[in-house]
């Protein structure tokens, strides 16, 4: 797909497929999930992680999964397939 493909399906800038740029001042950085005062509101998604399309993607929302089952005092549980 070209660069172009990817601003018409999924709207990211200038057609980046992955997250943001690792530099070597921002690589690992943290970028917070929850934002105050929107109760139940999550962030998840390439651009919140380091690096980049859908394995971050991926292990964002079972990050966001993991906050969700210890403010409800559930266990996380998970399985392979």
């Amino acid at each position: 797909a070209t660069p172009m493909t990817w601003v018409r399906f999924t709207g990211n800038w200038k057609g980046s497929y992955e997250g943001w740029m690792e530099m070597s001042l921002g690589f690992g950085m943290h970028m917070d999930k929850i934002l105050p005062g929107l109760d139940g509101f999550y962030m998840v998604g390439q651009w919140v992680e380091p690096g980049g399309g859908l394995p971050p993607a991926a292990m964002s929302g079972r990050n966001v999964t993991q906050i969700i089952c210890k403010q409800d005092k559930r266990p996380f549980v998970t399985t392979t397939p």
